[in-house]
């Protein structure tokens, strides 16, 4: 099979977007090399309560793009149509439909969501669609070995970023990307205690919170 750029996709309530999302997303692009990641921001997530409504979270992460100088970050705005959940597997059908049975499409994860994968909604059906690409989190590299079917994992590893534009889905990619301890749930509970945000999240994702009183 002939080889094909791989486009990544980032999906995420972004309840706010944060400078984890962005440097992690900036550190996987150079290790990889890709021409595009693209965000899908979730509607009505299904594991967790609602967060800010679609329109506010959209603004904050169009806001935060603006301010990166390479145009590598778009936004697919799909999932804030449905009325229902977002299930990531009905997410990427579409996506393979629209871009082709042949083009590699890589979903980006952490440690954390690989090991509950058998708990989502067709979870292990990802595996037909697209890559994983999974970047680590802290605390849960040391779980991989003793959570995942290890058979069922082995099978799949590459180490070689090459392979992943070399077929269109079914391989899993360890990114070995920086770990950044910045969390929207922190960032949360800091706006409603009152406290700084500064070095976080970017300048204009701040003043669009501080000017619509988000997070009080």
């Amino acid at each position: 099979m002939g080889k094909h750029a791989l486009t990544a996709f980032y999906g995420g309530t972004f309840d706010p977007v944060h400078y984890g999302h962005i440097r992690l997303m900036i550190a996987l692009k150079n290790l990889l090399n890709l021409q595009r990641i693209i965000l899908l921001l979730n509607n009505i997530p299904p594991h967790r309560a609602n967060p800010m409504t679609a329109s506010q979270r959209l603004a904050m992460l169009r806001l935060a793009i603006a301010e990166i100088p390479d145009a590598f970050l778009t936004i697919d705005e799909r999932e804030l149509h449905r009325s229902t959940p977002s299930w990531t597997v009905d997410t990427f059908k579409e996506l393979r439909r629209e871009y082709g049975p042949d083009s590699p499409l890589g979903f980006i994860i952490g440690y954390d969501s690989l090991l509950t994968l058998r708990s989502w909604y067709r979870g292990l059906a990802l595996m037909d669609l697209c890559h994983l690409l999974v970047c680590p989190r802290p605390g849960y590299r040391s779980l991989l070995t003793n959570q995942v079917d290890n058979q069922w994992l082995e099978n799949r590893l590459t180490n070689d970023p090459q392979a992943l534009s070399q077929q269109p889905a079914g391989l899993i990619y360890f990114a070995a990307t920086p770990q950044f301890a910045i969390s929207a749930s922190d960032i949360r509970t800091r706006y409603r205690e009152g406290r700084s945000c500064d070095g976080l999240l970017p300048s204009s994702v701040q003043s669009y919170i501080h000017k619509h009183g988000l997070y009080r």
